[in-house]
Formats: C-alpha cells, structure tokens, sequence
C-alpha cells in the first residue's frame, strides 16, 4: 500500500527543483471576519481537499480564488500565505476577483454552461457571450498569477477541472519547459452533446496545452477522443493514448482519483465509541434503521430519485414504517443559480410530502439537513447508518461512496451506489443501481437492510481493500509520473 511518506519519496526524486503548481478554482482554507477576530476555516469536500492533501507531502504553490471575507487581511503584497495554519507546508496564493469577474466565470459559464453540458441529467446549458468572456479573463488571471511564481524556470503544473479548460494553453505559450498535467473531475459528454457549444475548439485546444489529461472513467477518455477527432480532426495514438495537435503530444487516461484511508481512520479513532445517541442529540430524533445521504443540493445528485425511493420503499415494505429514517445532509450550493433555487424548493416540498404521507406520533421518514456540517461529525454519522444511499445520475467520482465504505462498520453497513458514479468503478462490491429504476432501487435498498453479516463482512472488506491500495497518495503518483513522462 502506498504511503504518504512515498510520494514524498517520489516527488523528491522526480520534481527534483522543479517548483509544483496547484491550481484549482476553489480554496481548501479561507479567513472570515468574526466578532473575536479573523478565523480560519477549512472548506469540506471537493476536489479541492485532494489537491491540499497532495501538496501538504510535496510542498509548493496552489493558486485559488480567494472565498473569504478577510482572505485579503492576511496574505502579503502577491496575495500568498502559507498554509496548512499550524504546520505550513506550501504556499497558498489567492485570486482576488471583482462581482461581475465571478458572476460570469463561476456562476455563469462554468456551472450554468459547462456543469450542465458535461452531466447527462437533461439540463439545458446556456451559452452566454459575456460569460465566456469572463471565463477567459479569469482562466488569463491563472495563468498570469502562475507565471508571476516561476517566470521562465521549469514546473510541474497540475490543473483542476472544468474551470480551468483555458488555462494549459495559456501556460504553454508563456512557458514551454513546463510539465503541465490536467484532472477533469467531472464527466466528458459525447461528442453529440459537446458539439452544440459554441466555443467547443478553443476550450478542445485549451485542455491539449496539456502533457497529460487524467479522467475518472474510461468512457469519459473515449467521448473525449471522439471530441477532439471530429471537431479537431487529430491524430491520435492508442498505446498510450495519445493526441498530437500542433505538434504537442497530450497523453490521456482514465486515472481514479483516491482518498487517504489512514487520515479518516486516525480521525474515527480519536472518539470514543459512537453510538446513535449522537442522532439523537443531534437532530432529536432516533431509529432502527438509519440511511443517510451526503450530498451538494446538486441536480446531478439525484436528490428527488432518491426521495422517491424512500416513498416507495415504505410502501412496498411498510413494516419499516416508525423504524427506518433516511437523514438528508444536503450543503446548500450555487444559491444564486435559478435551477437550484428551484431545485431547493422541490427538495423541500417533496419531503414534506412524504413526511406528511408516513409521519405518525413522533417519527418522520426523512430529516434534510440543508447545511454545512463539519467533516468530522459526517465521519461519525456514517459509522452508525446501516445504508448509505448514492444515487448521482451522473457523476465524475462521488467521494462520499469511498468516505462511508471506510468509516462504516464492515458486518452493519451497506453501500447502495448509482452505476452512473466514478466510484462505482473501485466499489464494485457495493449493490449498483440505476437510480431512475425507482422500483428496482427499493429492492436493493432491502437487500441492503436483509443482507447477512457474513456478506456484508465479504463485500466491505473487498471495497475497504481496494481504497487502501487505491488511495490518495498512489493517485498523486500516478498523475505526476504520467505528466512527466
């Protein structure tokens, strides 16, 4: 099993002086302004977590934009700060943008245009000229931040996810002794879905500045293959999978992104015995039976199927009724978008539907929690569910799957995971579904619940198994070695 103290190994060998670059929209820690002073908060979830765990053992830079009110009280003249806060280990550097910068690359183009465009969930993407304008200023403002850091000297750059499309090619033609590696964390449509964006060649030729391009799924490298064939008419290599465009070679992969198993389990092992009094005090309610889901209010997270599942499930199997909750911990995400406002409402009026169809003396079926919780309560609210479900009907990855597998106890739990995840592809011992197959979902959900302690045993330790070899530090690994190379 790989080690942090591997890829530290790795990285000294391999980055030798090269400085190592981050970048990634979102910041893993940002300073808010409070009533005792400026405070410091860590952002749970996201691929921005993996990217602060990566540079944490490698050391060097991560370039984000800047989310707190008092980020700007705190960093020196080039907006960096060092960071984790008690034992610094690289360099944060913030982006600080204007309203209308934000409100056009964040909230317009890369999750009204392209999170819509890349997720098969029958949302229609909008295409509007000023946010691509934005979304090329700021993907501009990346670039000239990152250069500011190591002008003309060799790097290793490691850029994350659609926000960033631009931004390989924008380094290139400043810098071509970089190594520039790209994760696309979400998704990559067919080519009959990507083909109707207008700006489909600049952002195809943007991400083959890269020297390597990592994906989640093999079919996410294929529908890319066929993108850049047909829009782009290239030449591309099968072994390895290589595209060769304007005399750059882009190597391509579907690499898995992992977690740090050992990092939960020190965390679970500093608590005493979690008991399901926590839920009680928590959320004032108790159960014999508790499936719990971790989501972003995300249209891709299939939060209404899932209700719907529920539904249904008690009333095909109404002996659980009074003895099963299904707890909803639901972080609200992209407020100001009007699909998620929307989304919001339906969430809510869907729940009060079924509560008020079940509800008798003092359960109800379902508590949605629409807050940010801290990571560490989530932790041990999964090692007291007997189901975890996850029903994205589209999704790059879905770490919640992996976080519960190894916070959940291996004789009680069971994972009932979309076919349509990244995850699914590590967790195959988990029961699958197709989340829009609402009747066969409720079966699984009661095989989850019927299942012996002896197989649950057998399918927990294969999928625990797995994200132990699989995991975060092996992953950062791979991802270097194969920008390198």
């Amino acid at each position: 099993m790989t080690s942090a103290e591997d890829l530290v190994k790795f990285s000294k060998k391999n980055l030798k002086n090269k400085k190592f670059v981050g970048a990634i929209q979102r910041e893993p820690y940002i300073h808010i302004a409070a009533s005792s002073g400026i405070e410091l908060q860590k952002i749970a979830g996201g691929a921005h977590l993996l990217m602060d765990a990566i540079l944490r053992k490698t050391g060097g830079l991560m370039v984000s934009i800047a989310g707190g009110d008092a980020d700007h009280l705190v960093v020196d003249d080039h907006g960096r700060i060092n960071v984790p806060p008690r034992n610094p280990s690289y360099t944060l550097k913030r982006l600080f943008l204007k309203k209308k910068e934000l409100d056009g690359f964040y909230y317009g183009f890369a999750n009204q245009t392209l999170w819509p465009l890349c997720h098969a969930v029958f949302v229609k993407p909008l295409f509007v000229p000023s946010w691509w304008e934005q979304y090329t200023n700021v993907n501009q403002k990346f670039a000239k931040a990152i250069i500011e850091e190591i002008g003309s000297k060799e790097a290793v750059v490691w850029i994350n996810d659609y926000h960033l499309a631009l931004l390989p090619k924008l380094l290139r033609e400043h810098n071509h002794k970089l190594s520039i590696g790209v994760f696309w964390h979400i998704p990559w449509p067919t080519h009959e879905i990507f083909r109707i964006c207008p700006w489909r060649k600049q952002l195809l030729e943007g991400l083959l500045g890269a020297d390597f391009i990592g994906f989640h799924r093999g079919y996410h490298v294929d529908n890319f293959v066929e993108c850049v064939r047909r829009e782009l008419g290239v030449i591309v290599e099968s072994e390895p999978r290589t595209v060769v465009y304007k005399e750059n070679q882009t190597k391509l992969s579907n690499l898995p992104a992992g977690i740090d198993y050992h990092e939960i389990r020190e965390k679970l092992d500093k608590y005493k015995r979690t008991t399901k009094t926590l839920i009680k005090r928590d959320f004032g309610f108790s159960c014999d039976y508790l499936v719990i889901g971790v989501d972003r209010v995300d249209y891709t997270k299939g939060l209404i199927e899932r209700i719907e599942i529920i539904d249904r499930f008690l009333e095909k199997y109404p002996k659980y009724q009074g003895k099963l909750t299904y707890l909803s911990i639901g972080a609200p995400s992209r407020v100001h978008i009007p699909t998620y406002k929307k989304l919001n409402r339906d969430i809510i009026d869907a729940v009060e539907r079924v509560n008020w169809k079940y509800s008798a003396a003092s359960w109800q079926p379902i508590h949605f929690v629409n807050k940010i919780l801290p990571r560490d309560r989530i932790l041990r609210y999964y090692q007291l569910a007997d189901v975890c479900l996850v029903t994205s009907l589209d999704d790059g990855m879905n770490l919640v799957a992996k976080e519960f597998i190894i916070c959940s106890k291996p004789q009680k739990s069971m994972l009932v995971l979309s076919k349509f995840t990244g995850a699914a592809k590590d967790l195959k011992s988990a029961i699958l579904i197709n989340p829009y197959d609402i009747e066969a979902s409720v079966d699984s959900l009661h095989q989850a619940l019927t299942m012996t302690s002896k197989e649950k045993l057998e399918r927990n330790t294969q999928m625990k198994n797995v994200l132990k070899e699989n995991n975060i530090y092996q992953w950062g690994i791979n991802f270097i070695k194969n920008t390198l190379t």
